[in-house]
């Protein structure tokens, strides 16, 4: 299944790299913690990383009540974030073409501010699943006075869009007989291996679904 092409959410430079397929869509999305979210404060375009969390359709996200992104996007209606992995860096024979490889996705849906207690609960529980697999089981859940400190917000996703580069660097004809150097800087990220807390009670053992996530994450690096 596909996201349907829009005037919003359809790619249209580098076109050729652009991918509506949702299964690719979310696997992009998943594979990141942190995403990118555009916002308006009076007038003025900013934008802030924020952890996040999926589910199906729904992204959510969470701040303080008094924080002035999720008030920009609640009095808006509406949101747009991006996340984007690098893969490689190309570089070619001209200055001019030098670029990366990369999968990146920009999603925009409507918004939706989680009011009761469960509602937060379940938007939350999806972040921090979303941050490390099983997590949630393994910690404390927030306490009452926690949970009016926290506003949750769901983003419902109406269109998306992914754009995946993966090749060799491209030269003019003419440069390929060049003296210059061109090629590929392979890119990966890498999880160290997880350190306990100093004040971490004794008797403690690293838990197996954080000694699974370090696995996991460097098996895809």
């Amino acid at each position: 299944m596909s996201y349907e092409k829009t005037e919003l959410n359809t790619v249209k430079r580098g076109g050729h790299k652009a991918r509506y397929d949702k299964m690719l869509i979310h696997e992009i999305l998943d594979a990141v913690e942190v995403c990118h979210v555009a916002f308006n404060i009076e007038g003025r375009a900013q934008v802030q990383p924020v952890n996040f969390g999926r589910s199906g359709e729904t992204l959510y996200i969470h701040g303080s009540p008094k924080n002035r992104m999720t008030r920009a996007l609640i009095e808006s209606g509406e949101a747009c974030l991006s996340v984007m992995i690098l893969d490689s860096m190309k570089l070619t024979r001209s200055a001019f073409h030098h670029s990366v490889n990369f999968r990146s996705v920009v999603v925009f849906g409507r918004v939706e501010e989680l009011k009761s207690d469960e509602q937060k609960v379940e938007g939350l529980k999806t972040i921090i699943n979303h941050f490390v697999p099983g997590r949630w089981e393994h910690c404390r859940p927030p306490t009452k006075k926690e949970l009016k400190a926290t506003r949750v917000i769901a983003i419902h996703i109406e269109s998306a869009s992914a754009k995946v580069a993966d090749g060799e660097p491209t030269d003019e004809r003419e440069d390929y007989d060049s003296g210059y150097w061109a090629g590929v800087i392979p890119v990966t990220t890498v999880y160290g291996y997880p350190r306990a807390d100093s004040r971490l009670k004794p008797g403690l053992s690293l838990p197996g679904h954080v000694l699974d996530f370090y696995r996991a994450k460097n098996k895809k690096s």
